[in-house]
């Protein structure tokens, strides 16, 4: 099976490219993956990272309008994809970008021009059921008018599509971890390297009001005296998450997360839905739950889902809820070692990249009829 995989994602050697080394390991998968060179994310740019011993091919491309003010990165296209479909001749293009976006609709009027025979299968994050502006909801109808597959990362996903008027074959994939890298460590000498006590709540993301912070900070302060809150990450809240029993430290590098992860008792996703965004996965959830720390996720968007058995869900918006599930595991060692177990459990069974790669293979088969 030959398989081109368009993705921005890609371009991090840590974010998306474990998904293609994982595709790449199946052995039944030719693959090669198609990056931007330079690509906007969370208001800085970078440049794409080629991968080491890689066993598939990665080219990097120029696109058109990688940035353009309100519409942001939706608008880019590659200039030169026509020559890589000719030159790759896929069975599969797998668009792991969202239907409305420009590239999608190259992609597809490109297939059926150049690559008839060619699969379009369309990947997406959209969890809620929005009009987009225009052009971008008549992108979205073209791409799902011609996708043989549409893989949504989460229930919600797929149901929006759904609400969209497609009818074909669609599935729910999740988003992975690095089980090797994210595994258990020795809790005490990683509390005692980054130089916490008490109980610690921890954070790891951007550092926004959508993601519940206000409503943390809150539950803590709530919470006895031993109980302390380490968030990572950077963003306009950084200020509020520095005070008394609360502490702030930068963004790290991938490799150093495990680490933190394992001087936590608990990891807690508070997400708070807004009218336009709502929590599309939670990909720290799993990645806390593969070291075997517990969490505790709001019930906004996909995080009851990805919870699962490896946490507590509270409603979102509610401090004191929070604050009682935080104290329960405080309280209860037994209870907190459970979900702990079960966590890493479910991280290993479900979310590793070899399972996700595994679902994604046996799609590809589906669509071509193998």
């Amino acid at each position: 099976m030959r398989v081109l995989l368009i993705s921005h994602t890609c371009q991090s050697i840590t974010e998306g490219q474990p998904k293609a080394h994982a595709l790449a390991a199946l052995g039944d998968v030719t693959l090669r993956v198609l990056v931007p060179e330079r690509w906007k994310r969370y208001g800085q740019w970078r440049a794409a990272q080629p991968p080491e011993k890689a066993s598939f091919e990665y080219t990097i491309e120029k696109v058109r309008l990688p940035w353009l003010g309100p519409a942001q990165t939706y608008l880019h296209s590659y200039p030169g994809l026509a020559e890589v479909l000719r030159e790759f001749r896929p069975d599969v293009i797998d668009l792991w970008e969202e239907p409305w976006s420009r590239v999608s609709v190259q992609a597809c009027r490109l297939r059926n021009k150049l690559a008839p025979n060619a699969k379009i299968v369309s990947e997406t994050e959209q969890n809620i059921d929005k009009q987009l502006p225009w052009p971008f909801e008549g992108y979205r109808k073209f791409t799902l008018t011609n996708a043989d597959f549409v893989v949504g990362r989460s229930n919600e996903a797929v149901e929006v599509i759904r609400g969209k008027g497609y009818a074909g074959p669609a599935q729910m994939v999740p988003n992975a971890v690095d089980a090797e890298l994210f595994c258990p460590m020795d809790r005490d000498k990683c509390r005692r390297e980054a130089g916490l006590s008490g109980f610690v709540v921890g954070y790891a993301g951007r550092l926004v009001e959508e993601k519940g912070l206000i409503d943390l900070i809150a539950a803590v302060r709530a919470c006895p005296a031993e109980v302390n809150l380490l968030a990572v990450g950077d963003g306009p809240l950084r200020d509020k998450l520095n005070g008394e029993r609360m502490r702030v430290i930068a963004n790290r590098p991938l490799a150093e997360l495990p680490a933190l992860m394992n001087a936590m008792d608990v990891l807690v996703l508070p997400s708070r839905t807004t009218a336009s965004w709502k929590e599309q996965f939670g990909r720290v959830l799993i990645e806390a739950n593969a070291c075997g720390t517990p969490v505790i996720g709001s019930d906004s968007g996909a995080i009851p889902d990805v919870v699962g058995d490896g946490g507590l869900v509270v409603p979102e918006g509610n401090p004191p809820k929070l604050a009682e599930a935080i104290q329960m595991l405080l309280s209860d060692p037994a209870r907190q070692a459970a979900l702990a177990q079960a966590g890493r459990k479910q991280a290993l069974e479900k979310y590793t990249w070899k399972r996700v790669a595994e679902q994604m293979r046996d799609i590809y088969r589906q669509v071509i009829g193998a």
